[in-house]
């Protein structure tokens, strides 16, 4: 991290500059500035109703965005649909609906890999099976016998198709018992981290997340409330009024370095 309270520059960024959106007339988030760099992955936690689906949804043109925009490496990407966006590298995986249920796991992959050619698929599909060993035995596999976080999975290499630079994972823990949860946000979406992608990552589970995230943002009523490590957000002792009692956002946001 940089001494600037911001995520060190890497390859691929992914930031935010005081994007306000919502859905119709109604503004659910406001002046929201968040930020993902490759090699790192930050975390977007915070209470029920603070805005954190609204912010991926704005980042990903699936909201309305009034102010602020969304950039890929400096250039605007805000309001492109999700297709544009995973031509220029933004990969997105959903909390729901992830995975197809009726196919194979190598399938899922083909299907992520749809508009490549033959050979560019399966040197993909080879490249996700370094980044995942354990699918290499699960291929043949339906996808709706499998395990959640073996699903989780699935449907982290089906993104990972289209060697995308950025990584945007909407709550890959619903649904998980604490022990699936730590294999998914430990061995899966870190590891996509560490192998040069920038993950932005929207959980529930924020204790389980910020333990592993390089950068957290707490939202607040549809504001970031702090900006800072994982470490230290789990360390602040008014973040915990935060999360266990609804809290309220300081007087002006606060970043630490």
């Amino acid at each position: 991290m940089s001494d600037s309270g911001a995520p060190a520059a890497g390859t691929a960024r992914l930031h935010t500059e005081g994007l306000t959106a919502g859905y119709g007339d109604i503004r659910v988030i406001q002046g929201v500035d968040v930020e993902v760099t490759s090699g790192t992955m930050s975390a977007v936690v915070g209470p029920n109703g603070a805005g954190k689906s609204t912010l991926l949804k704005g980042i990903l043109g699936l909201a309305r965005v009034f102010e602020g925009q969304v950039l890929l490496n400096g250039e605007p990407v805000t309001g492109k649909p999700l297709e544009q966006l995973a031509k220029a590298g933004i990969a997105y995986v959903p909390q729901v609906d992830d995975v197809f249920d009726s196919l194979r796991v190598r399938e899922n992959l083909e299907m992520g890999g749809y508009l490549l050619d033959k050979a560019t698929r399966e040197a993909r599909i080879e490249e996700v099976l370094e980044v995942f060993p354990d699918l290499r035995r699960k291929l043949r596999r339906f996808v709706g016998s499998m395990s959640g976080g073996e699903r989780k999975m699935t449907a982290f290499g089906r993104a990972l198709m289209l060697a995308p630079s950025v990584m945007v994972l909407d709550e890959p823990t619903a649904g998980l018992s604490p022990a699936l949860t730590q294999v998914v946000l430990g061995e899966q979406a870190r590891v996509l981290a560490d192998r040069g992608k920038a993950v932005l990552i929207v959980e529930q589970k924020a204790k389980a997340a910020l333990e592993l995230a390089d950068w957290a943002y707490v939202m607040v009523q549809g504001r970031v409330a702090m900006s800072a490590s994982g470490r230290a957000v789990l360390e602040d002792p008014d973040m915990a009024e935060v999360f266990l009692g609804g809290g309220s956002v300081p007087a002006a946001p606060r970043a630490t370095g």
